[in-house]
């Protein structure tokens, strides 16, 4: 008997990795996570996401904005076409959902 729903499965390890979960036409999931210390080359994202902070504190500067913090438990609405460095101040690893929509 098929199941009617569909599982994915993400890493819960303290290693630096991004998955790729879901890769539709309507929407995106990623799976970030950055070990202490670690951070993620500025770029300008051109798709909508929110961030779901899930373990750890991110440290998030978009634009020319100052970096903010936000611990797990957040959700971090992110437009296209914003400028973001992410990195991981923190004592331990930092895991957290990217949900991508809208493209520029």
């Amino acid at each position: 008997m098929q199941m009617p729903e569909k599982i994915y499965t993400f890493s819960t390890t303290d290693k630096t990795t991004v998955e790729r979960l879901v890769d539709q036409a309507t929407v995106r999931i990623n799976h970030l996570s950055l070990a202490s210390g670690e951070s993620i080359e500025p770029h300008v994202t051109r798709e909508a996401a929110h961030f779901i902070v899930t373990r750890g504190i991110l440290s998030l500067k978009l634009n020319e904005g100052a970096e903010h913090t936000y611990p797990e438990g957040k959700i971090i609405e992110v437009k296209a076409g914003s400028m973001l460095a992410i990195a991981n101040h923190g004592n331990e690893t930092m895991h957290l959902f990217v949900i991508k929509t809208e493209k520029l």
